[in-house]
């Protein structure tokens, strides 16, 4: 089943991820005001989307555009939003920090006349969404693993519920690993921050020292989970994680992780300019719009670290 996916997803996506993005024919300027707030600042996966905008921007004679960062914080980013519209943007390109919390701020947006655009998670009101399929992220994770243990074994997994995507991640995983005769002996919602994460981990391991696979759904699980399996000196646990980030990809090119999914944030970040611009002259754009998404493991691991270097990722 997981070479199965792998052979697709691969086959679909090696021109997107692995080359050169794709820039416009000819550059043309124009007057669009583009603002952007991000949930998080100073994260490897941000430094990509945002290299990915002022990338589409150049190429599409953007000058006018704005970079936020709302440091974890929903008050923050709904202040944010509010300044943006203030400053006279035409769109916004919104990673919301809680999908639910920045509704408000978004339908306020909306009526003045600013189209929200989301990047890797969704909220209420956006005209366009730009992100993977995290279910299917979900389900390759599962399908990896059904894979390894030859659809048997005990596993324990870390996710999420209180974020779109990793809600999506968890479910997708969930329904595709029902389907073998794996268990799952341990699960705990805490993939949202590293610190809830690791203490989850922690008392798992405890809990459960013979676990065959260690099922984290983002850089924060599995980065936890990896501290928690290295200290409890277990060598024998298969241990996943998500995004192309250096920690994760020096994981994996160091045999500490057995297999990443990998997003594109840089597409992300630049085909939202280009849906940014299409809307703002009027044109039609689709209401979602997905990145696909790859497998990364220690036989392709160089090719990801070469690509996120030359997003402006720095990997030891």
């Amino acid at each position: 089943m997981y070479k199965r996916a792998l052979a697709i997803i691969t086959s679909a996506v090696m021109a997107l991820t692995l080359s050169a993005p794709v820039f416009a024919e000819e550059t043309a300027s124009t007057d669009i005001s583009i603002g952007v707030s991000f949930g998080q600042n100073v994260h490897p996966f941000f430094v990509a989307m945002q290299k990915g905008i002022e990338d589409a921007c150049t190429e599409y004679g953007v000058t006018d555009y704005n970079f936020l960062a709302a440091d974890s914080s929903l008050e923050t980013q709904n202040t944010q939003i509010e300044n943006l519209v203030t400053m006279g943007s035409d769109v916004i390109l919104l990673n919301p920090y809680d999908s639910e919390g920045v509704v408000n701020a978004v339908k306020a947006a909306s009526d003045q006349g600013v189209g929200v655009i989301t990047m890797d998670i969704d909220c209420e009101g956006s005209i366009a969404y730009l992100a993977s399929d995290n279910y299917v992220i979900g389900q390759m994770l599962a399908d990896y693993v059904i894979e390894q243990l030859g659809g048997e074994g005990k596993i324990a997994i870390i996710d999420g519920i209180t974020v779109s995507s990793l809600k999506d991640r968890t479910d997708g995983f969930m329904d595709t690993i029902a389907e073998s005769n794996i268990e799952v002996v341990a699960e705990q919602q805490t993939a949202h921050a590293r610190d809830t994460a690791l203490s989850s981990a922690e008392n798992i391991i405890q809990a459960n020292p013979d676990i065959d696979a260690f099922v984290g759904v983002n850089e924060n699980s599995g980065m936890a989970i990896l501290s928690a399996v290295t200290s409890a000196n277990l060598s024998d646990v298969l241990i996943t994680t998500v995004d192309a980030t250096a920690e994760n990809m020096i994981a994996i090119r160091d045999g500490k992780v057995a297999v990443g999914v990998s997003q594109d944030p840089y597409q992300m970040g630049y085909q939202a300019v280009e849906q940014a611009i299409k809307w703002h002259n009027g044109e039609e754009i689709e209401e979602f719009i997905e990145i696909p998404v790859e497998y990364m493991t220690s036989d392709n691991i160089q090719d990801f670290i070469e690509r996120e270097e030359g997003y402006g990722v720095e990997v030891e």
